[in-house]
């Protein structure tokens, strides 16, 4: 177990010896993750535009167009919208299946194990690709069918989610507690440059010859192998044997992930109906008034539809690459610019803004708990009232505006704090109704609002292009500023103390 902040590392008689021995071993820290979170990051971000060309390619060819037609046709994006909508629902689905088992399994067989078959899991997605975008080859021939296998694959194995489990776990063994905060905080930042900088070396490998841009998969399977080879013979493990042992010890079968496996069925249905239990109105007792405070249900509400919204993010890469032909390299280059934008929201703006607009208290006093429902409510009902507007603003904007398409694109992605705000404003609003022991299960049943959200936004979407795409494509934009509206609607409705008293969502 690692060590408390307040208990000294080493006794004075050992201090010398203990220094050199560490000195000569390798041992765990946060600091060998940077190596493995910065090539995950930058792998996804070499091959995400170049994933929108495949899916067009593939529409195209299912559509039995002649290659000249493909890129006028509006059936091809519309036929590329419900290929990727697939691909992302069947790894939801997988990965929310996968990654309890898997998390368990690195309990009991060490956190690099895991990692290792996350990162497998990526390599395998790639290879797929690269099967599937060569000629005249029956993975070409069938490659809208072959294509679902990279996905199945990696959800398997638990996908991004049982990777971003086990990154914190490792964390977590090996730092002291009152520290993990900032160290998630600087893993998410290089997470976002890693995306970044992806489309950057993307450009610069494609502007070396005259490659095929599928050459991209290629490059990220590459640093993807390298990535295996430093997980299994350079960063050390994280949780040592003994500890292993002894959660061993405690389980009464080895084989507890199959279990899981086959306990799938009651366990989904206790694991969505039990944490979502949690949103449901709470009875308040207060000088005023004693009724049902529905602010927690509220914020959940807000937070679903926020999260549903979000899937416009990938009909906005496909609609980039019909409407304005952009080439891989372009449609990188724009992606890049929105990964920048929400870095720069995430640690510098946002930070800011709360630093300086939070409510302050004074020594000796006690903050109103209301007050803080009060901020979360107002930076979150702006933050997606912006969003709603700049997708709103996108939908009646001239369609051959590429430079307003592309501000307006920022202009959303400087409101990416939606996320986090959302899950303090729900906190808020449980403490401030007297609950606050009761914030972990809440955090639980955000995640499965999340998952649920994951698995339904893809398919909304990419229908309403699908549907619309030969007549008005831009009507996934309004749906997603209704969305977003209708969020910032719930949010105005949650009430602070002050103005409870009246009766409002009280029975």
């Amino acid at each position: 177990m690692p060590p408390t902040e307040t208990q000294p590392l080493l006794s004075d008689r050992q201090n010398s010896e203990e220094t050199s021995n560490r000195r000569s071993r390798w041992e765990a820290n946060p600091y060998w993750l940077i190596a493995v979170v910065m090539a995950m990051s930058i792998a996804r971000g070499m091959t995400m535009a170049i994933r929108v060309q495949v899916y067009n390619d593939i529409g195209c060819t299912a559509l039995v167009l002649p290659r000249s037609q493909c890129a006028e046709s509006p059936d091809v994006p519309a036929r590329a919208a419900r290929i990727q909508a697939s691909i992302t629902t069947v790894m939801s689905i997988l990965s929310a299946i996968a990654t309890g088992p898997w998390s368990r399994w690195g309990d009991l067989h060490g956190r690099n194990s895991v990692l290792m078959l996350t990162v497998l899991g990526a390599l395998a997605m790639e290879i797929v690709f690269i099967l599937v975008t060569r000629p005249n080859t029956m993975f070409s021939r069938n490659a809208e069918q072959f294509i679902m296998v990279g996905p199945v694959m990696d959800g398997l194995v638990g996908g991004l989610s049982a990777y971003n489990g086990v990154v914190h776990a490792y964390i977590s063994d090996c730092t002291r507690h009152g520290s993990r905060a900032r160290i998630f905080s600087t893993i998410q930042g290089l997470n976002f440059i890693g995306l970044a900088i992806g489309p950057w070396i993307s450009g610069f490998i494609l502007s070396l010859g005259d490659f095929s841009p599928y050459i991209l998969f290629y490059a990220s399977s590459l640093l993807l192998a390298l990535l295996l080879a430093y997980i299994a013979f350079i960063c050390p493990e994280s949780l040592p044997a003994e500890a292993r042992s002894k959660l061993e010890d405690r389980s009464s079968d080895s084989t507890t992930i199959f279990k899981h496996f086959r306990n799938l069925f009651s366990s989904l249905v206790a694991g969505l109906l039990s944490p979502i239990s949690m949103l449901k109105p709470r009875h308040v007792t207060l000088p005023t008034y004693s009724g049902k405070d529905w602010n927690v249900t509220l914020a959940g509400g807000a937070l679903f539809l926020y999260l549903i919204s979000v899937a416009v993010y990938n009909i906005k890469y496909i609609y980039g690459r019909h409407v304005y032909q952009w080439s891989p390299t372009e449609l990188g280059f724009y992606m890049s610019l929105l990964w920048i934008t929400r870095a720069v929201n995430l640690l510098v703006i946002l930070p800011i803004v709360i630093g300086y607009f939070k409510p302050k208290v004074r020594p000796g006093e006690e903050l109103d708990r209301y007050a803080e429902v009060r901020f979360d409510q107002i930076l979150a009902g702006a933050s997606l009232a912006i969003d709603g507007t700049a997708d709103a603003l996108i939908a009646i904007a001239p369609s051959a505006s590429q430079t307003m398409f592309v501000a307006l694109s920022c202009m959303s992605s400087f409101t990416s704090g939606g996320n986090p705000i959302l899950h303090s404003l729900a906190g808020a609003c449980l403490h401030a109704a007297g609950y606050s022991s009761e914030v972990g299960p809440l955090f639980g049943a955000l995640a499965v609002v999340a998952a649920v959200a994951h698995i339904i936004s893809p398919w909304l979407f990419a229908l309403t292009y699908s549907s619309t795409a030969a007549t008005y494509p831009k009507a996934v934009f309004v749906l997603a500023a209704a969305l977003l509206y209708t969020a910032v609607a719930l949010l105005a409705t949650i009430r602070s103390k002050s103005r409870m008293t009246t009766g409002a969502h009280l029975s």
